[in-house]
């Protein structure tokens, strides 16, 4: 998994991985490319925290 491009995010890091925050409102958009070289769009809602672990993005769906 590679993240392309992410717009409107605050990125954390902690001893489970990388965060990042949608902070814009209706949402933050998030390009995710798999490693089959497939790309994905995400559209998170704000204030929803994306965790990277691994290589694997959880979208918890807790807010900050």
């Amino acid at each position: 998994m590679e993240l392309i491009q992410c717009t409107h995010w605050m990125q954390g890091i902690s001893e489970r991985g990388v965060s990042y925050k949608a902070v814009h409102d209706p949402y933050s958009k998030m390009l995710i490319e798999s490693s089959n070289d497939t790309k994905k769009l995400f559209h998170v809602p704000k204030d929803k925290i994306v965790l990277v672990l691994d290589s694997v993005a959880h979208f918890t769906g807790e807010e900050a």
